[in-house]
């Protein structure tokens, strides 16, 4: 044969395998443009009913309608469905109407189940159905997506500042609306003058503090209508009735709020999985302290006596304000305290013995500073004058002109940050709120704040523990204040919801 005649024969198998070959290929790239677009849907699909049910359990205080149903009218299934539509773009084709549908489990616990299906139309799938033998329409693709998210109950304290200086920057006023409205979270179709007090998952109590800490609402639920009635609006009824001038135990605050936290959690059934919160409000540095002191003799050849104390009285805070005297060092008798039901906290000086003394020789000369772990001096002598030392408060030692930190700031964040004790190693999540001058702005007030709540932002951050958030209220202005409290009490709202939504 001629080899020309060869080379003839091997172009014409060639382009029969080509002719062949090539429409496969174009079958099996359309296919795989196809099978693409399905998951390009897919993943889209389940990112909007993921979205969907997370908002609408966010928003589970809207309301649901009666449990169990499907509803897209409900507030949730509402707030629900425009999340959807939000995050499955029009370009993808129809947008597909989910399913939102609300249940409770074995354990009471709210449950919303978002479930939708999309079509698309094919390109190249569409031509199998013109095959001899095929039955089935490939002119369009199903795709469908599921997401459950579950609302899990809360025990949360509410610890907030009663303290004198309140009254002076818009607080007391700022205060309880914005509490009320805190609370309006929790309970569907509630207002501030109605509430509806319809949350019986979760628990809350209610504690504030100034010289002393009392628990005004212990751990209840439900619970709105109580706190809403401890945390009245009026700054002329209950925290701040008297005009009674308060100091600032952060401590004893957070501590109660601990205790409440503990013991509701102590009777939690096992197995279920409740988030534990403690939110923490204050305008001011910590300047109280506890601790039994000893004083000197009171005559010579006499013995020393000791006596359990609140003792402390100015802070750097304070100080920026002009608030300090020159001899701030102040003595209460833990007894003597008010520290029944929405109370104005008040305290007062012991009567005789140890700290009653008008004879500075005759007080308390030293204090164990817990940051330190050493004694600390409570008085300062220059030249011939001897007055009380506000440095373990965090004050400028006027002796020294030296700025230190705070004992009693120091005490207050071991509450939270104690390895073995503290708020973070039980599984509590801390929030706190800083308002007013004495606080935002203030770098090392701020930083307190922050390590208090282990926000990703303090020095201290452990992301092991717990991560709360330290948000700021300016209140530049009294008129002002309500706004900026209530909007930072809303911001740590969305992020205790997050927390309940899994």
């Amino acid at each position: 044969m001629d080899p020309g005649e060869n080379r003839k024969s091997e172009h014409g198998q060639i382009f029969t395998l080509l002719a062949i070959l090539i429409p496969m290929l174009i079958v099996f790239a359309g296919f795989g443009i196809d099978l693409g677009l399905a998951y390009d849907t897919k993943t889209t699909l389940s990112k909007a009913v993921d979205a969907a049910a997370l908002a609408a359990m966010k928003n589970i205080n809207l309301g649901t309608g009666s449990l169990p149903n499907c509803s897209l009218t409900s507030g949730a299934g509402t707030i629900g469905l425009e999340t959807f539509d939000l995050n499955y773009p029009a370009s993808l084709g129809t947008v597909p109407t989910p399913s939102i549908c609300f249940s409770l489990d074995s354990s009471n616990n709210t449950i919303v189940t978002v479930s939708a299906t999309a079509t698309i139309n094919t390109f190249f799938l569409r031509a199998l159905s013109i095959l001899p033998g095929v039955t089935t329409n490939y002119n369009s693709l199903s795709v469908g997506a599921s997401a459950t998210a579950q609302r899990n109950p809360l025990i949360m304290a509410l610890v907030t500042d009663i303290s004198y200086s309140m009254e002076n920057n818009g607080g007391d006023n700022a205060l309880g609306p914005a509490v009320e409205a805190f609370l309006d979270n929790f309970n569907p179709g509630s207002t501030p003058t109605e509430p509806n007090n319809s949350d019986t998952i979760d628990y809350v109590s209610l504690v504030t503090f100034g010289t002393s800490a009392s628990v005004n609402v212990p751990m209840s639920s439900p619970f709105q209508s109580k706190i809403d009635d401890a945390v009245d609006a009026s700054p002329l009824s209950g925290f701040w009735a008297g005009g009674v001038i308060n100091y600032t135990n952060s401590q004893a605050g957070l501590l109660d709020g601990q205790t409440q936290i503990a013991d509701q959690d102590a009777l939690v059934t096992s197995g279920e999985n409740v988030v534990k919160v403690l939110v923490f409000f204050t305008d001011g540095w910590p300047n109280i302290q506890e601790d039994t002191l000893t004083c000197p003799a009171a005559t010579k050849g006499g013995a020393t006596t000791t006596k359990k104390l609140y003792y402390c009285g100015c802070d750097p805070g304070d100080e920026s304000l002009g608030l300090c005297t020159a001899s701030q060092g102040k003595f209460f008798d833990p007894a003597t305290c008010n520290t029944g039901s929405n109370t104005n906290d008040s305290c007062s000086a012991p009567t005789s013995g140890c700290g009653s003394s008008s004879n500075i020789a005759q007080l308390p000369q030293n204090f164990p500073d817990q940051q330190t772990d050493s004694t600390e001096p409570l008085v300062f002598t220059t030249g011939d004058t001897s007055n009380f030392n506000i440095e373990y408060c965090g004050g400028t030692t006027p002796a020294s002109g030296v700025s230190l930190s705070s004992d009693a700031m120091y005490r207050t964040v071991q509450v939270s940050t104690n390895p073995t004790t503290g708020l973070l190693s039980q599984g509590v999540y801390v929030y706190a709120i800083g308002m007013g001058s004495a606080i935002t702005g203030q770098p090392a007030a701020e930083e307190f704040l922050r390590e208090v709540a282990n926000d990703p932002n303090a020095s201290t951050y452990n992301a092991s523990l717990p991560v709360g958030a330290a948000e700021f209220a300016p209140c530049d202005t009294a008129a002002e204040c309500p706004t900026d409290v209530e909007n930072a009490f809303a911001i740590i709202w969305s992020k205790i919801a997050l927390r309940l939504t899994k």
